[in-house]
């Protein structure tokens, strides 16, 4: 199930990041950034964009209900370990430093999810979170 949800969730951000990506490079080369020198830096540009609202997206969701639309839809929800909601702090530690560190030897962090009683990954061991069925 929360491999559907990251697919969903993915997929929504590809869209965002497509759609307002473009309209920033329209942007861009509307107001003479298509200099020759300027497009690497708009390329730059777009990509640091698309990385923020990727961390944005899944912050901001995370943070506030412990849901990203793919989560809502396969009705799950991250909390912490005491039962508590997370607050912006620790969803914006699980959703990035310990995802990064979950991903970076060939996935084991989240291949962890499939082994573990609980059902955690590594990520969420080091940010103190489970992700619940509703």
């Amino acid at each position: 199930m929360r491999l559907v949800a990251t697919i969903i969730d993915a997929f929504i951000v590809f869209v965002l990041q497509f759609l307002l990506g473009s309209l920033l490079a329209v942007a861009g080369f509307a107001s003479g950034g298509g200099a020759e020198g300027t497009v690497g830096n708009m390329a730059i540009l777009i990509q640091l964009f698309g990385f923020v609202l990727s961390v944005t997206y899944y912050v901001v969701f995370t943070g506030y209900g412990g849901q990203t639309p793919g989560k809502m839809a396969l009705r799950i929800k991250v909390i912490r370990r005491d039962g508590s909601a997370l607050s912006y702090g620790r969803a914006a530690f699980r959703e990035v430093p310990a995802k990064f560190i979950s991903g970076i030897i060939f996935g084991i962090g989240y291949l962890m999810v499939a082994f573990d009683e609980q059902k955690q990954g590594l990520h969420d061991r080091m940010a103190d979170t489970y992700v619940i069925k509703l």
